[in-house]
């Protein structure tokens, strides 16, 4: 039997076996020694995954829980709540086993087939309550021979040791026949995992990741760990990504890879993720870790670890040059499209999005593009913004990588606050952060592109739907009348022609239109198609009317819609001609790249 040691805890040991990969479904056997439950002790499994910041339930997909003795026999086990069990005294150890069903594959998920396993240790491990610091060694037994097993912990003779529960759930495995490629860079191995077909070239991905690492290592002077593992599962029409410490898990489309633009993708989402290794897994808010793993972990600061982290993906991928600056200025351009026309940034601040990201982010309703902000893409902007007011302020010596590198320098692992960001800028830019604060981050302040174009040289050019018109569409007046014509209402996806969203303030808000209805016809034509309905609405263009005809929870209305001049904008990022000097180096100092072409002709300005 194994004893504890001077302060050196007993580990748990844990097997997972498959039971039927068909069906979807694992044991988990938890081998708990006896000083750990001598006096008894509570099992729970955790409610959600660091990094997904939702209150998952992974209970729901936990049952047959039980206890047995060490001779086998099985003890009784209350059931506390959702996702707790009361283990009785036991002075020589128990072993409790449960079967988990997974089914869901997404990266903060379980998912096993006859073709491999994903495991999500959140999902999966139950953990004593009082005693996370409690090591844990995983084993496999029972899955094919031709499977091998992939993670980010160390292996031992006799299974995989994760120092405490806290490094576990950072910890995925990934069991079956993958494919792995492997560098080294800065003294730190890098080995990349691959999971599923695809139409892709992986020693172009494994380079591209390679040339990205390096470009985010530059900006902290080296690695935090000596080792690093990136899972790269495929699977179609799916993205996604969750940060560990040591490891990321991303999950991309099997059939991206016909076309130049789904590299691009993969990449940024690679440089995304693994800049979190920095920015929230170590640069974090003191709340983000150690975990209470029961409840929400409130924060306000997730615009900083999730928001800057999106606009720091383009600066490493521009760095790294694995991603054009045509991509990049068209990804930046169509976020700033989508924040200074969402509605609901006049209604949430970009602290007020981070605290309630538990209840509001995750979990979206009709109304929330009119009532709320993401604080990845908002933050994404901001942290833009923020970039050219560190660069203006410090006259081009300085900008957002270099606040990172200053934050690391001053606290690495120590915790971050608020009050710490603000000093960094402060230090180096020369200017207030109230000023910056209460306009973007805790403020709901109107994005002012002027400082990109001060700091970077660029420009951010609005066009209205008619001026994207071609000259021949131009000379059209049905078409032209139709392209300034705007009522407010979204329509969803689909053969059915269904009200997804009613803008606060517009015409179709206005004449009672709302969420969930079906759009039966316009001006007396039946409407068979979303695209169908968009043209009838605009045919009478604006100053015109349309009657509209609705179905609303089995009964018929009808209402009368006025049809204005569109307030939509279509924005486009380029170079400024008269850029000076300054200008250029500033952007080749941020990006890596020589400053860019300037567009052959001017659209109008509206930034």
């Amino acid at each position: 039997m194994s004893v504890r040691m001077g302060s050196v805890m007993t580990p748990i040991r844990a097997t997972i076996r498959p039971l039927d990969l068909a069906q979807h479904l694992f044991e988990v056997e938890l081998v708990l020694p006896a000083e750990a439950v001598a006096a008894g002790a509570v099992a729970a499994l955790p409610a959600w995954t660091p990094g997904s910041y939702l209150v998952r339930d992974y209970a729901r997909f936990v049952d047959r829980v039980r206890i047995l003795d060490r001779g086998g026999r099985e003890q009784s086990l209350e059931k506390l709540d959702k996702q707790r069990w009361r283990i009785p005294p036991a002075k020589g150890g128990v072993a409790l086993r449960y079967r988990v069903y997974g089914n869901d594959l997404t990266v903060r998920t379980n998912h096993l087939d006859a073709s491999h396993a994903q495991i999500i240790p959140a999902a999966t491990f139950l953990y004593l309550e009082g005693q996370l610091a409690r090591p844990i060694e995983v084993r496999f037994q029972g899955f094919p021979k031709a499977w091998k097993v992939a993670t980010a912990l160390p292996e031992g003779k006799t299974g995989f040791l994760a120092k405490d529960f806290d490094t576990l759930v950072d910890s995925p495995f990934e069991l079956g026949t993958f494919r792995t490629r492997a560098f080294k860079t800065g003294g730190t191995a890098f080995e990349l995992v691959f999971t599923g077909a695809h139409n892709g070239d992986e020693a172009r991905m494994a380079e591209a990741t390679r040339k990205i690492v390096e470009a985010a290592g530059a900006i902290f002077g080296g690695f935090p760990f000596k080792r690093y593992v990136f899972f790269l599962t495929f699977v179609p029409r799916v993205r996604g990504g969750l940060e560990h410490r040591d490891c990321t898990s991303l999950i991309a489309d099997s059939l991206a890879f016909d076309r130049p633009e789904g590299y691009h993708g993969l990449c940024q989402l690679i440089a995304h993720e693994f800049f979190h290794a920095w920015n929230v897994k170590r640069l974090h808010d003191p709340v983000l870790g150690p975990f209470d793993y029961s409840r929400e972990n409130p924060t306000r600061m997730l615009w900083f670890h999730e928001g800057l982290t999106s606009y720091m993906e383009h600066v490493i991928v521009q760095r790294a040059g694995v991603v054009p600056w045509n991509h990049t200025a068209r990804e930046l351009a169509k976020c700033w499209s989508e924040q200074v026309q969402r509605p609901g940034r006049l209604e949430q601040s970009l602290e007020e999005s981070s605290w309630d990201a538990w209840i509001r982010f995750y979990k979206q309703h009709e109304f929330s593009p009119n009532s709320s902000i993401s604080y990845y893409d908002k933050g994404e902007m901001v942290a833009w913004l923020m970039d050219a007011a560190l660069r203006e302020g410090s006259h081009g010596r300085a900008g957002l990588p270099d606040l990172f590198a200053l934050l690391w320098k001053r606290h690495g692992e120590d915790g971050l606050t608020d009050e710490d960001v603000r000093r960094a800028y402060q230090d180096l830019s020369g200017r207030n952060p109230a000023l910056f604060w209460s306009a973007y981050i805790s403020g709901r302040a109107e994005l002012d592109g002027s400082a990109l174009v001060r700091a970077f040289g660029l420009r951010l050019e609005g066009k209205a739907p008619w001026e994207a018109l071609s000259a021949e569409d131009q000379g059209d007046p049905a078409l032209l009348r139709r392209a300034r014509a705007w009522t407010g209402l979204v329509l969803g996806p689909g053969s059915a022609v269904t009200i997804q969203n009613v803008l606060p303030g517009s015409p179709a808000a206005q004449a009672g239109l709302s969420f969930g209805m079906e759009i039966l016809a316009v001006d007396g034509w039946r409407t068979s198609t979303p695209a169908e309905a968009q043209r009838l609405l605009a045919d009478p263009g604006p100053g015109g009317r349309v009657r509209v005809l609705a179905a609303d929870r089995g009964r018929i209305l009808e209402v009368e819609v006025p049809v204005v001049e569109s307030p939509e904008r279509t924005f486009r990022l380029v170079a400024e001609t008269r850029a000076n000097a300054a200008q250029r180096a500033v952007f080749t100092a941020a990006y890596g790249q020589p400053f860019p072409l300037a567009p052959t002709r001017r659209a109008r300005s509206s930034a």
